[in-house]
């Protein structure tokens, strides 16, 4: 893996990278380290000309106070998302981080 940026987020938002601000668009999601307790959401999807719905959603659930997800895809190909990566939910006080690229 070469070329992996970070994302970190402690709102949910449009996820932007750590360093350079920019958005995250039309992505693979390398990794994800996320704390809190509740559900977290991330979403990157679109819609093509024909009216299809490109990309993906990953969603998990944080249960208690000691709860902490680190979620790596070692299949090189990471999680496509297509389109504005969006955080879409994060409890209170929780915060995602999202390897990417």
């Amino acid at each position: 893996m070469s070329n992996v940026r970070v994302s970190y987020m402690a709102t949910a938002a449009t996820a932007t990278d750590l360093t350079t601000g920019s958005i995250l668009k039309d992505t693979r999601i390398r990794g994800i380290y996320a704390t809190g307790i509740g559900v977290f959401a991330l979403v990157g999807t679109s819609t093509d000309p024909f009216g299809q719905v490109t990309g993906n959603k990953i969603k998990f659930a944080n249960t208690t106070a000691n709860d902490a997800t680190e979620q790596f895809f070692n299949d090189n190909l990471g999680i496509r998302m297509s389109g504005t990566v969006k955080v879409s939910a994060l409890p209170s006080g929780g915060t995602m981080t999202i390897y990417y690229g």
